[in-house]
């Protein structure tokens, strides 16, 4: 059984400090023994993690962080791969475009599968979400603590999976909400650090295991996101 796990971390393939294999080792460490690497609209560093994970005995579950818009806010959707489908090479096409705020290349790659609804030079969250379904993704609404309240209360009313009830900057009143938003509506929830680096001069996000799941937690994630438990 998982006794520790933390599910938003960023590695030297987005905008965080660490390899993905020094990511594992920091998680070791730090008694994690399984995470998600799920770096900003990119799965590039996700084989290196898993070998890594393999050798060090830190289970790694796929993830990627994806960029999307409600109205003028940025929203952060989480998704967690079930298999190998992160390697898939349409979805690596998508996730460039994203990166590279080309969403107009991401109509002509998958709007024949998805609707784009309205959206002209920004990906809304609902398109998102239905990317990350359509490539076989248990799907997150990353740190809800970091929208404005009206916001959130439209944004979870979507197509989500579950949210980050738990995360680095909450107060205990914050995950005590989120947690009763998740358990209200069914979801499943996750925690993260949403760790970036060991060296932040003002620290605005947590270090790998400051925040995390336990052994029931991750358990009921795994199982309720249909990720496999071994």
């Amino acid at each position: 059984m998982y006794k520790k796990g933390d599910f938003h971390i960023h590695s030297t393939f987005s905008d965080g400090k660490c390899t993905p294999r020094e990511l594992v080792i920091l998680s070791q460490k730090r008694e994690v023994d399984i995470i998600s690497i799920t770096d900003h609209n990119s799965t590039s560093g996700l084989d290196e993690a898993v070998m890594a994970g393999e050798d060090l005995g830190v289970r790694v579950i796929p993830g990627v962080e994806l960029s999307t818009k409600y109205n003028s806010s940025r929203v952060h959707v989480l998704g967690y791969f079930k298999d190998d489908s992160y390697k898939n090479e349409l979805l690596v096409e998508v996730l460039k475009n994203v990166k590279n705020h080309k969403i107009s290349n991401i109509k002509k790659l998958l709007g024949k599968n998805l609707d784009f609804y309205n959206t002209k030079d920004k990906l809304s969250v609902e398109t998102g979400i239905k990317i990350l379904k359509f490539f076989g993704a248990t799907v997150v609404l990353a740190h809800p603590v970091l929208l404005n309240k009206s916001d959130f209360e439209k944004i979870i009313e979507m197509d989500f999976d579950g949210l980050e009830a738990k995360y680095f900057s909450n107060t205990e009143n914050d995950t005590e909400y989120f947690l009763k938003v998740a358990s209200d509506r069914n979801l499943l929830y996750t925690a993260g650090s949403d760790f970036h680096s060991c060296k932040e001069f003002y620290r605005i996000h947590g270090i790998i295991g400051d925040v995390y799941l336990n052994e029931s937690e991750i358990y009921n994630f795994l199982i309720r996101g249909k990720l496999p438990y071994l």
